[in-house]
C-alpha cells in the first residue's frame, strides 16, 4: 500500500494545483461580493461599537425623546411588544 516517492511527488503536485485553482475560485467569488461583505463588516463594527458604548445609546435615545416625544412613545410601545413576543417565542422553543 506504500506509495513510491515519485507517486507521492506527483500526487502532491496535483493537490497543490487543485488548491491553487480553488483559491482562485474563492477569490473570484469574494471579489464579486466585496460590496456586500464590506457593508456587512461595517454593520458588525457598528454593532460592536454600540455594545461597547451603551451610554451613547442612552444619550441618543434621550435626545430622540426630547426632539420627538410622540414618536418615541410609539417606538417604545413597539419595542415592548417585540420584546414580549421574543420572550414568548424563547419560552416555547425551550419547551
Amino acid at each position: 500500500m506504500s506509495l513510491s516517492l515519485a507517486e507521492l511527488r506527483s500526487r502532491r503536485g496535483a493537490l497543490v494545483e487543485r488548491a491553487r485553482a480553488e483559491r482562485a475560485e474563492v477569490a473570484g467569488i469574494v471579489a464579486s461580493q466585496r460590496t456586500l461583505l464590506s457593508v456587512a463588516d461595517s454593520a458588525v463594527t457598528a454593532v460592536r461599537f454600540c455594545l461597547q458604548n451603551k451610554h451613547l445609546i442612552l444619550v441618543g435615545t434621550v435626545a430622540f425623546a426630547i426632539v420627538q416625544p410622540r414618536r418615541t412613545f410609539r417606538w417604545a410601545f413597539k419595542a415592548v411588544s417585540l420584546y414580549r413576543l421574543v420572550r414568548k417565542l424563547r419560552r416555547y422553543l425551550r419547551a
